[in-house]
């Protein structure tokens, strides 16, 4: 059974062209996955904390334990619990909301999620496709052809092991009739992209 995760950080509840799209993609994984399951994460509505020193000490020293830790494991073991992972997030003053990062801040954890030895930084939570959509009122300058708070996610998600991931962006939402636009081109994208999915695992099922 396929299992989703859906992270959504806007703090938006109404109104989020994010989580609008985050909404119609789920329709359309369920379509596809009739029988899996969905996991919902809201980091605005359950605020997750930030940082602090002695969370840092507990990341190193086992003896340590902390509200914050058991946090931390908890949203370790359901990315670990997942094959798919949704995250929907606006852009705030040039960057990711400061929710997403308090959430990254807790799942990217040395000998957890990943580890660092002769070879280099090697993250663990292989196997897993990833999804970004991303809302950005202005439209956006493409560097490596990915907008600032994309490139952000995916070195994070690289970090971890997840590097299989597409991208809907929905930027240039101005105005009404641009955002309404952008959605639909966006909507397209997805459909196409489930289109595909299932066209692929027809074309693999054993005989």
């Amino acid at each position: 059974m396929k299992t989703l995760l859906r992270i959504d950080s806007s703090l938006r509840i109404k109104g989020s062209y994010s989580r609008k799209m985050g909404d119609y993609f789920v329709e359309l994984w369920k379509i596809k996955h009739p029988n899996g399951k969905i996991i919902e994460r809201d980091i605005h509505l359950q605020m997750i904390p930030h940082l602090t020193q002695d969370t840092v000490n507990g990341f190193f020293d086992s003896t340590v334990s902390s509200k914050i830790l058991a946090l931390s494991d908890q949203l370790i073991e359901e990315l670990y619990s997942n094959d798919d992972l949704l995250i929907t997030c606006p852009m705030y003053n040039y960057g990711i909301p400061s929710s997403l990062k308090a959430y990254f801040d807790l799942i990217v954890r040395t000998e957890k999620t990943f580890t660092n030895d002769s070879n280099g930084i090697r993250g663990l939570l292989t196997d897993k496709k990833a999804y970004i959509i991303s809302a950005m009122g202005m439209p956006q300058p493409q560097a490596e052809g990915k907008s600032s708070i994309e490139i952000q996610i995916t070195r994070i998600l690289n970090q971890i092991g997840i590097l299989d991931i597409s991208y809907f962006p929905v930027d240039g939402t101005v105005s009404p009739e641009q955002a309404i636009k952008k959605l639909e081109q966006q909507r397209e994208r997805v459909c196409q992209h489930f289109n595909r999915s299932v066209l692929n695992s027809e074309i693999h099922r054993p005989t």
